[in-house]
């Protein structure tokens, strides 16, 4: 049987990035989230991603990413 993979909204806001070249201190410049705290939830996973941040992140790079 098969396993489901789970997808990680940070892994598709990450790749979307890198597709852009751009970098998580610009996205915490056109969002106003502070880039330690960008850091630590994209690179360190330290926690997860809230929905207030997520709603900055797709206005800034007009996008729709979901959890």
């Amino acid at each position: 049987m098969p396993t489901k993979e789970i997808i990680d909204v940070r892994d598709d806001i990450l790749k979307h990035l890198e597709d852009d070249h751009r970098t998580l201190k610009y996205l915490s410049l056109v969002t106003g989230i502070p880039y330690g705290t960008l850091y630590s939830c994209f690179t360190q996973r330290t926690f997860g991603l809230t929905d207030e941040n997520l709603e900055k992140i797709n206005t800034a790079l007009s996008t729709q990413f979901k959890k």
